[in-house]
């Protein structure tokens, strides 16, 4: 263990706890309010009449410490790496150093809010895991997680440099609940030799252009399904759905959450029958859509199948890598079309379990981990988002950090994927799910997918699904 120097007074936070079973209440758990006690670490000055450097007094470590840190099935050797990296760090090189063993659970992103859930109402816990803006609501107001910035308000010192649609999604009652992982906005790619073969000149800007140029290129038999989004009613239906809807300035709920979209009119409605007509009536997009996933249509798209597509920034890195991808050298990425070109905003992040709040030790590491894997902090002397930018580079991650656009590194990767200047002007008009807040919205959301599906395959009426889908949120809001 190296010797820490601290100079001046150190202060060490403690948090009294009385900690019982998990299993959720009638009434959401409260995470207990922090006692802050202060330590004086005492200074000694040995030249009489001028100050002079403090001599150094040795920081005992915390510890030993388990950590439980839960996440999906990602890459497990890099978030391996990364946590091996991190018990180092964290041991020699934090600003609080802890002697921490990992132990490490995972289960599939589409499985996680299920076996998350299931952990914390059986009775358990964790003190770290990733978390999704899905469900960050819903884990919040069941007091399965805890709102860092209670016991770390440095957190709030990121919200600066983290896009706004990322802050958002991660605040619950306003408060910050953890820092980002993955984030990512939903983007609008074409093939640009389709358009050139058809004799287009531009890609489309409005919904309307979308179907003439596909139109135009079924027409000279260049494609036969020109454009594809994912809308199997799963997570990333989430992300298709509200990408459409956004960028034709929708709006959905006002501060109190009471729903304010029009049912028979207006920019959701409007959306949803184009996707309707575009499926049943103009054939510009394939019925299978609704049961493709994001990666579906990535795949197609890389195939050489599909001329417009609408995916996550991570997807694209494939699009133009020769020997993985048919079109590699084809694939650009255009502002969404639409009145407003708005697109959606995702964020995956790291949060703080509930579990971490069992002793002091424990929640200092939990911290420590969090802001290692999403923060900024100094490893073997180099300062900056360490685990962030690996991911990006590596990976081809999108991320909400802004400074990290900054990175030369960063920049290289991103420049052999897409338009980068592009990519960051589609970022700054992401906007983060509408009504993630409210604790019901990961419930009403699941409604939402099939509801909205029947509409697009013409089992009931655009106007009935939105009344139903408006019904629904009323329902959950007043329980």
């Amino acid at each position: 263990m190296k010797k820490r120097n601290m100079l001046g007074t150190l202060l060490v936070s403690a948090f009294l706890l009385a900690t019982a079973g998990c299993a959720p209440a009638a009434e959401p758990a409260e995470a207990p309010e922090p006692v802050v006690i202060t330590v004086e670490v005492p200074v000694v000055v040995e030249k009489e009449g001028a100050a002079e450097e403090a001599v150094p007094e040795e920081l005992a470590p915390l510890g030993p410490v388990t950590l439980k840190f839960a996440g999906w099935t990602y890459d497990l050797e890099k978030v391996q790496q990364n946590s091996d990296k991190y018990v180092e760090w964290v041991a020699e090189q934090a600003p609080v150093p802890v002697d921490v063993t990992i132990d490490w659970s995972d289960a599939g992103f589409g499985e996680f809010d299920t076996y998350v859930t299931t952990t914390f109402a059986g009775g358990n816990s964790f003190d770290v895991l990733y978390g999704s803006d899905h469900w960050l609501a819903k884990w919040a107001a069941a007091g399965w997680i805890v709102p860092v910035e209670d016991y770390f308000p440095e957190i709030r010192d990121y919200a600066t440099d983290i896009a706004p649609y990322s802050v958002e999604a991660m605040t619950y009652d306003g408060k910050l609940y953890g820092l980002p992982y993955y984030t990512d906005v939903m983007y609008f790619f074409y093939n640009k030799n389709m358009l050139e073969e058809a004799g287009i000149a531009s890609p489309p800007t409005t919904w309307d252009e979308v179907t003439e140029q596909s139109l135009i290129l079924m027409d000279k038999g260049i494609t036969s399904q020109p454009f594809m989004v994912g809308l199997k009613a799963g997570a990333w239906f989430d992300e298709g759905f509200f990408a459409l809807i956004y960028s034709e300035g929708a709006d959905l709920f006002d501060e109190n959450f009471e729903p304010i979209f029009e049912t028979d009119s207006g920019p959701v409605y409007d959306m949803i029958e184009y996707i309707a007509a575009s499926i049943n009536d103009t054939g510009i997009v394939p019925n299978k859509v609704l049961e493709m996933t994001a990666v579906d249509v990535q795949q197609a798209f890389k195939n050489g199948d599909a001329a417009f597509v609408i995916v996550p920034g991570y997807m694209v890195r494939e699009f133009n890598t020769p020997g993985i991808s048919k079109v590699a050298g084809q694939a650009e990425v255009s502002m969404m079309p639409g009145a407003t070109h708005a697109t959606d905003g995702y964020s995956r992040m790291y949060v703080m379990g509930n579990g971490a709040l069992r002793d002091e030790a424990t929640k200092v590491a939990s911290w420590e981990l969090i802001e290692f894997m999403g923060g900024k902090t100094t490893v073997d002397g180099e300062t900056g988002y360490q685990v962030a930018k690996r991911w990006a580079v590596e990976n081809g991650l999108g991320f909400s950090i802004l400074s990290l656009w900054e990175d030369p590194a960063v920049e290289k990767a991103f420049s052999a994927m897409a338009d980068t200047n592009v990519m960051q002007a589609q970022k700054e008009l992401a906007i983060s799910k509408d009504g993630l807040s409210a604790p019901w919205f990961a419930e009403w959301i699941s409604f939402v997918r099939t509801e909205v599906q029947k509409a697009l395959l013409r089992q009931d009426t655009t106007e009935n699904v939105l009344e139903n889908i408006k019904q629904q949120w009323l329902d959950l809001k007043a329980e």
